[in-house]
């Protein structure tokens, strides 16, 4: 029987005329070639390998030149017989499973391994089975070549005209050489596929649809067996190697950038505390559209915040009622952990404030804090006009509680003020009278006013004046202890506090408002008489076009009180210390200076570090593995994470620092 390059005997053929030597097989193969054939080897050896077969070729003691023999006659059924059968299909499944068999058995040799695993490719191409029925192969780090399966799985959708599965998209993104998946994704494959998977769907429906191109699925295997003389080059007529194409990879890049992107901060949090997944401060980090189980703490703390919130959709609480339910050690919150808290708050239509991500300070254990519901659509960060809102509300509440109650009209005047001239969404809305009921509980003072209005113009003092006396004059009355309070205000603003009842007497004119004015009437200034159809002094009466001139100017002043007002800076990332200041343990000169260039931000490309190692005089590889090497002694972790690019594990940055 010629072998399946023609030139010689099949190696593989047993030929029951040789002979055979089972009194002293050659067990260990003393006498075996490197590319043994049936026919030349010695009888002893025939012994041996014949006892082999006849034991269940199982033997994981078996010399593997036995092993190869019986191999060869594999690769040849499977790659020049089978393909010319009909209905071969069945006999196919056992001859592969065979393979795999002996796969599990000698793996430990890594030259039958690597020549099992390309017949088992090769063999995989001429089956016709449809692959993208079943779940994609599973995604891994990084990958030099598409599986095979995932080829023919992408080419029989191709050729169909179907929709590439999510999850088919990834292991395509995932397997493909020019490709890397990040450590966020690595380390949370779960909540990395359920992210992508929906942002996948969000911009291409079902799927990508991908339209096949001119070459063929093919691959080239490298024979074990002498008879193939060297390469098998196979192909299917039927499927294009669609696996290559560029396109798609390019349009999934920005995809898994972008919830690479979105899982980081939760990546470096599960990095330090593996065990975290699901704790108030884990979830918290989880972005939009992704779910996991959450512990009993996080759960009984979503439910205590509900409990809290009343009928008008919000409830004053004190603030150390929410520390003593977040895992803190130090009994505070840092800027972090409010951030951390309005996030988790976030996951259930929950708000807080005062909320650092709009300007609010941090709870303290001796303040308080209002838990309000929010809007179908939130946001998480301020517009562009909520600053201006906010100043409206800080100052009106200082004239509003002059009295020791802000009333009904006061309260709807201040919410005009803030919200109807400005550009505000329904959630920032609903913060406003939050924030408005957090005030009332300890109301701005003077003192707050003259510190925060030294920078204002005359003019602009004069027009915040006049916003100041339009709101005590909202419900129609101006009671003594809001005068007092107007003088005292008009003061510290720089202003003649006799310009009161002027700026009160203007508010009370009928095209605007009326309202009552206890005490003396300052000379050559008159109430105009109220219109005989009102008889209720009290009530309050608005003249539209005139009323909006009013807003129209109350906004602007706002505008520029809106920094002056802010509680708090944003929440920035803390700046990197000198590189001068601080030392790291382990690290020489050198070493110190590329980690503090490198802690400066999160994430670097190759070429940028190699810049910064090239800048202190140190290879950037070896400064790495120094670098990793002084982190897990000190913390157990890496600093540096990936290759290009490079992630910087911040967790750990002060721990290192000590």
């Amino acid at each position: 029987m010629p072998d399946a390059a023609g030139i010689g005997v099949e190696p593989a053929l047993i030929d029951p005329t040789s002979p055979v030597d089972t009194r002293d097989p050659d067990w260990q193969g003393q006498s075996m070639d490197y590319w043994p054939c049936y026919s030349d080897i010695s009888p002893k050896a025939r012994g041996a390998y014949l006892s082999w077969l006849a034991g269940g070729r199982a033997n994981p003691n078996a010399y593997i030149g036995y092993v190869f023999l019986y191999f060869y006659g594999l690769e040849r059924r499977l790659l020049t017989e089978i393909p010319e059968l009909d209905n071969s299909g069945a006999e196919r499944a056992i001859l592969v499973a065979e393979v795999r068999r002996l796969l599990q058995i000698y793996s430990g040799n890594r030259s039958f391994k690597g020549y099992a695993e390309g017949l088992l490719e090769a063999a995989t191409l001429l089956d016709p089975a449809v692959r993208y029925d079943r779940a994609a192969p599973p995604v891994t780090e990084w990958s030099h070549e598409l599986p095979i399966d995932l080829k023919i799985g992408l080419a029989q959708l191709a050729v169909e005209g179907r929709a590439v599965p999510a999850d088919w998209a990834l292991s395509w993104y995932a397997h493909h050489p020019d490709t890397y998946l990040r450590t966020p994704a690595v380390r949370c494959p779960n909540e990395f596929l359920e992210l992508f998977t929906k942002r996948y769907r969000a911009k291409f429906g079902d799927g990508l649809v991908v339209k096949p191109n001119k070459p063929r699925l093919s691959v080239s295997y490298y024979a074990a067996s002498i008879g193939f003389q060297g390469h098998v080059d196979l192909e299917n007529t039927a499927l294009p190697d669609v696996g290559r194409l560029s396109g798609p990879i390019t349009k999934l890049r920005d995809i898994v950038e972008a919830v690479t992107s979105d899982l980081e901060a939760y990546s470096r949090y599960l990095g330090r505390y593996p065990d975290g997944a699901g704790s108030p401060a884990a979830i918290a980090l989880l972005p939009d559209g992704v779910t996991h189980k959450p512990s009993p703490e996080t759960d009984a703390l979503w439910s205590w915040a509900a409990q809290c919130i009343g009928s008008d959709g919000r409830g004053v609480i004190s603030a150390q009622e929410l520390i003593s339910r977040w895992p803190t050690k130090t009994g505070k919150l840092a800027k972090a952990d409010s951030v951390a808290v309005a996030q988790l708050l976030e996951h259930r239509g929950l708000g807080i404030e005062p909320d650092v991500r709009f300007g609010g300070t941090t709870p303290t254990p001796t303040s308080s804090i209002v838990l309000f519901r929010r809007a179908e659509r939130p946001v998480s960060a301020p517009g562009v006009e909520y600053a201006a809102a906010l100043a409206i509300i800080n100052l009106g509440m200082l004239v509003a509680t002059a009295d020791g109650t802000v009333s009904e009209p006061e309260r709807r005047t201040l919410r005009e003020l803030a919200i109807d001239e400005l550009d505000l969404s329904e959630d920032e809305q609903l913060r406003l009278d939050a924030h408005a009921a957090l005030v009332l509980t300890k109301p701005p003072t003077p003192a707050v006013l003259r510190r925060r209005l030294e920078s204002l113009s005359t003019s602009r003092r004069a027009t915040v004046g006049r916003l100041l006396t339009t709101i005590a004059a909202a419900d129609g009355q101006v009671t003594p202890d809001e005068i007092r309070t107007l003088e005292r205000l008009f003061t510290t603003l720089g202003l003649d506090p006799g310009d009161v009842y002027g700026s009160l007497h203007a508010a009370a004119t009928d095209d605007l408002t009326r309202a009552e004015i206890p005490g003396k009437q300052k000379a050559g200034l008159r109430i105009p008489p109220s219109p005989a159809s009102r008889q209720d002094s009290t009530t309050l009466t608005l003249d539209p076009e005139r009323l909006a001139r009013t807003r129209a100017e109350s906004v602007l002043v706002a505008a520029e009180l809106a920094e002056i007002f802010a509680d708090d800076e944003p929440v920035a990332p803390p700046s990197p210390p000198p590189v001068d200041e601080a030392a790291v343990d382990g690290l020489d000169d050198a070493h110190t200076r590329l980690f503090h260039l490198l802690v400066a931000r999160d994430t670097w490309s190759r070429a940028e570090l190699d810049e910064l190692a090239a800048e202190v005089g140190l290879m950037p590889d070896g400064a790495l593995e120094a670098l990793n090497e002084a982190a897990y002694d000190r913390t157990g972790e890496p600093l540096c994470e990936g290759s290009d690019p490079l992630d910087i594990n911040q967790d750990i940055v002060k721990d290192m620092l000590g």
